[in-house]
């Protein structure tokens, strides 16, 4: 039988290439928690053409967790074939959350290796090497993107 997990790979990323929204993933390809929805995304850059380019953090405000269904940040993978260049012109036409969100891109100097204890303030600070405005582009895969929860959002972030 054929994993689970590469068929929700396959799944998110047709429908990521094809413009395409589902309610949410079929009931045997669903994670069943934030780490399944991690390891899915993982899984992601298989499909890529490209190396990934970085790091995202999404739904930092208790605000922003609330509008999305989700109780804390969800960490995401930035895809370099997602990345658009300074200057670029882009259509949000297809895009159907219609929005622009400013946001701080940190360059980092050097990785921040996983470990066991979180990364304190200062520890991430010395490590930032550079700091860059850009605009995020959201959108999702799936119709009802504020009700989709954790474990499923987890898997589509790119």
């Amino acid at each position: 039988m054929e994993d689970p997990r590469r068929r929700a790979c396959e799944t998110i990323w047709h429908l990521w290439q094809e413009g395409e929204v589902i309610n949410c993933l079929p009931e045997d390809l669903r994670p069943g928690s934030r780490r399944e929805g991690y390891a899915i995304q993982a899984g992601l850059e298989a499909f890529s053409t490209k190396p990934r380019y970085g790091w995202k953090i999404d739904a930092t405000s208790l605000a922003g967790q609330q509008h999305i269904g989700v109780d804390q940040p969800l960490a995401g993978r930035l895809l370099a074939e997602r990345v658009l260049a300074d200057g670029s012109v882009v259509s949000i036409a297809g895009n159907r959350m219609r929005v622009a969100e400013p946001e701080f891109a940190f360059r980092l100097a050097r990785d921040l290796e996983p470990r066991s204890t979180p990364y304190d303030v200062s520890e991430v600070m010395a490590a930032v090497d550079d700091l860059h405005l850009c605009l995020e582009l959201p959108d999702s895969r799936f119709r009802d993107f504020a009700r989709v929860g954790g474990a499923c959002r987890g898997s589509v972030t790119l």
